[in-house]
């Protein structure tokens, strides 16, 4: 199992584990779950039958790298198994309203 150098989980070790089927795969610890404060979460999104967390994550920061910042504002659940109707918490992005001011005249 790759884990990418950018991912939260890049030095969590990679165990077996058993499907509902039976069948052995690799995989890493989830992390504690932690909801954030309720000021940290900005906007409920509910999931089309197209959609997938990768892709919210997309939409709402602009990298589907990050979906575990989707992933942690909700209860625990296996983040790949999103149900069309289902309601998720959207964790405000950190850098909504930046603004930089970095030119020089």
């Amino acid at each position: 199992m790759s884990v990418s150098i950018s991912s939260r989980y890049q030095q969590a070790a990679v165990y077996p584990a058993v499907d509902a089927t039976g069948t052995s795969r690799p995989t890493v610890a989830i992390r504690r779950y932690a909801p954030p404060a309720a000021d940290a979460v900005d906007y409920e999104h509910r999931v089309t039958g197209v959609e997938d967390i990768e892709s919210l994550s997309w939409r709402y920061f602009g990298d589907s790298q990050v979906w575990w910042r989707i992933a942690d504002a909700n209860p625990v659940a296996f983040p790949l198994d999103l149900r069309p109707g289902a309601a998720l918490a959207v964790p405000a992005s950190q850098d909504v309203g930046l603004v930089s001011r970095d030119r020089v005249f």
